[in-house]
């Protein structure tokens, strides 16, 4: 319960007059809330029920029942436990309930990464991306190929970058080199492997400068120089990771700008290299 809590007090949490009073709701009546619905609580709390499903939904619950059941069975460890009722999600999509409502919690998360591009961490996670000099991407599991995805867009904006998968079990290609300039670009969500850790650990410990992007269930986000936290997006079957998508090809986009006329002359060179190697048609 006392993450639950956290959770709630987190300042993403708060940082609107409507999240703010939810917050507080749910933090003080956390143990009344089994008895309530969305509908009574906004009544209680001045809001409309569709602002309480907007704030529970960015605080990684699908719906106030799915708050209700981690409090009696305790969190859901898995970003993959299907919680509902087969039977019904199956009426919802032949309705065309289940991909509606799908699509406008999308635009909900896209929404609040427009919010993020434009705070204090944005910037300062663009520069490591641009100013380092060796940039090194690592992601794990199901995470692993949405990280390489984002290593391989990074490598037509910038030279020197490199996908880690951990492989090798020992990371030699960050941790061995000496000097200034390497930058860890740490990138996991829930359920979240066990090797992330470790290896910011490790980067940190060597003086590595780190950026983090992960999702608002991460309770060891500090671990990042400059962290990037998206919202969590629990569906009614599993997590999607659309949101992670979104930003990275954001990031990518705010690097490539950020290079400058150095994009384009590497632009240049990608074209010509894709001409002559034959991989790629006209």
């Amino acid at each position: 319960m006392d993450k639950i809590i956290a959770r709630f007090q987190a300042d993403e949490a708060r940082r609107t007059k409507a999240g703010r009073k939810l917050s507080d709701y749910f933090c003080r009546q956390l143990k009344q809330v089994p008895f309530e619905t969305s509908a009574s609580i906004a009544a209680q709390l001045g809001v409309s029920p569709m602002t309480v499903t907007r704030f529970l939904r960015e605080q990684g619950y699908n719906s106030l029942d799915a708050l209700k059941t981690e409090l009696r069975l305790g969190p859901i460890s898995s970003a993959w436990d299907i919680t509902e009722d087969i039977a019904t999600l199956q009426e919802d999509l032949r309705e065309g309930r289940l991909l509606s409502d799908m699509l406008s919690q999308q635009m909900e998360a896209l929404h609040s990464l427009n919010q993020l591009t434009h705070g204090a961490e944005w910037q300062p996670a663009v520069d490591l991306l641009v100013q380092a000099r060796a940039l090194f991407v690592a992601g794990f599991q199901n995470i692993g190929g949405i990280a390489h995805y984002f290593s391989e867009q990074m490598a037509y904006v910038r030279d020197n970058v490199r996908f880690m998968d951990g492989l090798n079990g020992t990371y030699l290609e960050l941790l061995e080199q000496s000097g200034d300039g390497r930058v860890l670009v740490l990138i996991d969500c829930r359920r979240f492997a066990s090797k992330s850790r470790a290896l910011g650990e490790a980067a940190r410990e060597a003086g590595i400068p780190i950026l983090f992007i992960t999702d608002s269930h991460c309770d060891w986000a500090q671990l990042g120089t400059v962290t990037l936290t998206i919202p969590a997006m629990r569906w009614r079957t599993w997590d999607s990771f659309m949101p992670l998508a979104a930003l990275l090809d954001l990031l990518v986009t705010s690097a490539a700008i950020a290079q400058g006329e150095r994009t384009v002359e590497r632009g240049k060179m990608v074209v010509a290299l894709q001409s002559r190697f034959g991989d790629f048609e006209r």
